[in-house]
């Protein structure tokens, strides 16, 4: 009990520090989102892309907590190499894994206190071509928080890749940006099947496919979505 009194001490510091730039991340979140479903579903269907908006949407929803956590690897890289307030944290009454354990679960937690609102934010953007006809409350109360879980846990593998803070455009470019690309963003796994099986079959080792899939299975059925169990 003593260690997830502590445990739970450093997740509230944590969102104390988080509260005060909630609205420039909700603004930040904002903007993404509006443009990303505002060109799909206004400009995109001028050259025969229609009916998009919707699929974009949960994309967007699921892959808005990727990008936030992922900008806290700089921030642990740059403790690393300067403050080190992580070596105060390891002296604390806690094992090791609970104070790593706390960055994932704080990072899960201020993406989620955005992205939650994306679906709701869709329904305003589009309008009469957002529908929760094939919206699952329970499917979505399941999968988005493992999401963002596992969002905050990929954090902290990115932060052992980067050498450097003047590496981190590195961790950008080869990892997180080919992982979103590639992570059925703006097409579904059985779209890649179709053009490429032999792509499609190795992309399912890509995380983000399966965060991608399961949101929009949970937002949109199931229909041409990966099963979600």
């Amino acid at each position: 009990m003593s260690y997830l009194r502590t445990f739970w001490a450093l997740i509230q510091r944590d969102l104390a520090v988080y509260w005060p730039t909630w609205k420039d991340r909700a603004i930040n979140g904002v903007i993404w989102g509006a443009l990303c479903m505002g060109v799909f579903e206004y400009i995109m269907p001028s050259i025969g892309l229609s009916g998009y908006g919707m699929f974009i949407a949960a994309s967007t929803a699921a892959s808005w907590g990727f990008f936030e956590v992922t900008e806290n690897v700089a921030k642990f890289i740059s403790d690393l190499q300067g403050d080190k307030s992580i070596s105060y944290y390891l002296t604390l009454p806690l094992p090791q894994w609970m104070v790593f354990l706390r960055i994932a679960v704080s990072g899960a937690i201020q993406a989620f206190c955005i992205a939650i609102f994306f679906v709701p934010f869709a329904k305003l953007v589009l309008w009469n071509s957002f529908t929760f006809a094939n919206f699952s409350v329970v499917k979505f109360l399941i999968i988005f928080p493992l999401v963002h879980l596992f969002y905050g846990s990929f954090s902290l593998f990115l932060a052992m890749r980067v050498e450097s803070i003047h590496k981190i455009g590195n961790i950008w470019l080869r990892i997180v940006y080919p992982l979103w690309w590639l992570g059925c963003f703006q097409f579904s796994w059985q779209t890649l099947h179709a053009a490429s099986p032999n792509i499609a079959y190795l992309n399912l080792l890509n995380p983000l496919v399966y965060t991608m899939e399961g949101t929009r299975n949970a937002i949109l059925g199931s229909a041409g979505s990966l099963p979600f169990l």
